[in-house]
């Protein structure tokens, strides 16, 4: 098993520059299902929905439903064309603080929202780590009525490849699994930091037993080390059960996150 330097959470915001008049998200990813704005019948789940405005000039719809700690849900610039949803997953801490990524098809990351939901009011910012621009977020909680998605998956859909990437030289990460006999599986995680210096973070291919679509794994070695990967429907979710797994990285380097599943 390969170690190396020091650990700082990916999870940290970049700072940001100086805000961008207008936003244009037409080109990313569309999920399986529209968004609808009027109110259908509800027959699986309410999702939580927000009405609103990006620097207070871009309207957006976003709309989502929570799975412990983990969102999943879609984005809709009501100010494009064919108003194409767009896929968002994410995270919520202890304090009820919201990270969400907002996703393309291939893994990339297109925007990161962050904010804290209080009272009907959602007042956060949305970041774009290609262009390094922060615009306000300002929304308002709709009564709007949506059919929660199916999350859950099985154990034969886990297997495949898992990317994410904040653009072309920010942090990325790969995450691939593969099935074997008698419910055993081979998983290997490498994930770098954003330019320049692309420090890593490893976790060279190893045999588990899988007969859930999660599993808890635990660096060799170490005392603390230790991370849960858990699969959806399309992604999954790796996070560090014990803090940090300090000296076993390079420096910044993680390969905690959400990876989008491509293949």
């Amino acid at each position: 098993m390969k170690k190396y330097l020091v650990y700082i959470p990916l999870l940290a915001i970049i700072s940001c520059n100086k805000s961008d008049p207008k936003v244009e998200a037409s080109s990313s990813v569309t999920p399986e299902r529209s968004v609808t704005l009027a109110s259908v019948n509800n027959q699986i789940g309410k999702e939580i929905s927000w009405k609103g405005f990006l620097n207070g000039k871009t309207p957006v719809f976003i709309h989502y439903q929570l799975d412990g700690n983990i969102i999943v849900g879609e984005i809709t610039y009501l100010n494009t064309k064919n108003k194409l949803p767009i896929t968002l997953l994410g995270t919520t801490d202890s304090d009820n603080n919201y990270r969400i990524l907002e996703f393309e098809k291939s893994g990339n990351i297109t925007g990161v929202i962050t904010g804290k939901p209080a009272e009907g009011i959602f007042k956060g910012s949305w970041f774009s780590p290609k262009t390094r621009k922060e615009l306000t977020l300002n929304l308002v909680k709709k009564d709007t009525v949506l059919p929660s998605k199916k999350i859950e998956t099985k154990l034969d859909d886990v297997f495949g490849h898992y990317h994410y990437q904040y653009s072309e030289a920010g942090y990325q990460g790969d995450l691939v699994i593969r099935k074997f006999p008698d419910s055993k599986a081979v998983f290997g995680i490498i994930s770098v930091t954003g330019e320049p210096a692309r420090n890593l973070a490893q976790i060279d291919d190893d045999t588990i037993d899988l007969k859930t679509t999660n599993f808890t794994y635990k660096l060799a070695d170490t005392d603390d080390c230790e991370f849960n990967v858990k699969f959806y429907k399309g992604f999954a979710v790796v996070q560090y059960t014990q803090g940090v797994c300090s000296g076993q990285f390079g420096m910044n380097a993680t390969i905690e996150g959400i990876y989008m599943k491509t293949k």
